[in-house]
């Protein structure tokens, strides 16, 4: 699991009334919402005896622990802590880890790494989202598979014809003289093109967990354009929870939505089951371990971003995380560490770039 991308920790709706505990790459997150309507994401653990952030209450536009009652604001920092005089200063050190965070599609961003605003990958853009002409439906599922292997269901064009029969695609992906087959580049991503007079498909890469499809027909009397978005979250290593957006600009109205919702809900109970018995867990990460064929270089593609993006630091060390967790506490690191010391907690173990 890498730190330094946006991932969708909750709907915007389920940001309320109270904190809301979410987990992500293995470690636990608070969000909630202020007095002017502003969503916000701390690292879940207060750092006076381990309380639960996300499980406590709001005060004022801070989050107050459930065990001891000290309060959080939106940058981290205690501004209350019960046991102390009016006229006692708080530690400097008592402070948590906060995180950006963007609402956007209904859904609440958060960016876990410690990167500038700069330097960060920004989300990926649902280009059809208000525009007139378009239906736009959602899912949200919960898989146990890793992360990789559900980006790379994603990017994988011919497991349809096998996994979807429904979708019509029986022989579909067969070269032919008419189909063009090609691999293109984006600025966090690549993505595969299989075009021919009939039919168009790309399907593509946004970082390491966003994806996405897009499918557009002309045949038999049948024309359509639909758009995939897929935004995943890891929960922990072998498990994860996906938001997937589905825009069109055919079937409108209410009984296309349910329709295509139908639809969807379908290839998501036949994907399952294939994905989260695929062994091993997590892709490999060489060329030779699976016999692989032209049109999976997307996938090939995907890894070799993963991998640079793994050496830069910031994979997870989910070996170290395991053996020792249940006695230290971690947190991933916010951009706040770069200009602040003496945190109480220890940054979750990576291992080494290049």
């Amino acid at each position: 699991m890498l730190i330094n991308f946006w991932y969708p920790m909750a709907a915007s709706d389920e940001v309320a009334e109270a904190p809301l505990r979410v987990e992500a790459l293995g470690q636990a997150f608070a969000l909630f919402r202020d007095e002017a309507g502003f969503v916000h994401c701390l690292s879940d653990t207060c750092i006076h005896r381990g309380g639960s952030l996300g499980t406590g209450k709001l005060r004022a536009s801070c989050v107050e622990c459930p065990y001891h009652g000290w309060r959080f604001d939106h940058e981290g920092k205690c501004t209350y802590i019960p046991t102390l005089t009016d006229d006692a200063a708080i530690p400097a050190r008592a402070r948590v880890d906060s995180y950006p965070v963007e609402e956007r599609y209904g859904l609440v961003f958060a960016f876990l790494g410690d990167l500038s605003e700069a330097e960060r990958p920004p989300i990926m853009e649902i280009a059809q989202w208000g525009q007139e002409g378009w239906g736009i439906t959602k899912l949200v599922y919960d898989w146990d598979a890793s992360f990789e292997r559900v980006i790379e269901n994603g990017l994988d064009a011919t497991h349809t014809e096998f996994v979807h029969p429904s979708a019509g695609m029986q022989g579909g992906f067969k070269p032919h003289p008419d189909q063009e087959h090609k691999l293109v580049e984006t600025e966090w991503g690549s993505a595969y093109q299989i075009n021919s007079t009939e039919i168009e498909i790309e399907h593509g890469h946004h970082g390491a967990s966003q994806q996405w499809t897009f499918l557009s027909f002309d045949m038999k009397g049948y024309r359509g354009r639909f758009r995939f978005y897929s935004f995943v979250r890891p929960v922990t290593a072998n498990s994860v929870r996906r938001y997937l957006f589905h825009a069109r600009d055919t079937q409108l109205g209410d009984a296309g939505d349910q329709a295509i919702y139908d639809t969807n809900l379908g290839f998501e109970k036949e994907d399952r089951p294939v994905i989260e018995r695929m062994r091993p867990v997590f892709s490999p990460r060489d060329t030779t371990s699976e016999l692989l064929l032209p049109e999976d270089r997307i996938m090939v593609r995907y890894r070799e971003f993963l991998d640079a993006w793994r050496g830069r630091g910031w994979e997870i060390d989910l070996e170290r995380v395991a053996q020792t967790q249940a006695r230290k506490l971690y947190a991933v690191p916010s951009p706040a560490r770069h200009s602040q010391s003496g945190w109480i907690v220890d940054e979750v173990p990576r291992l080494p770039g290049n």
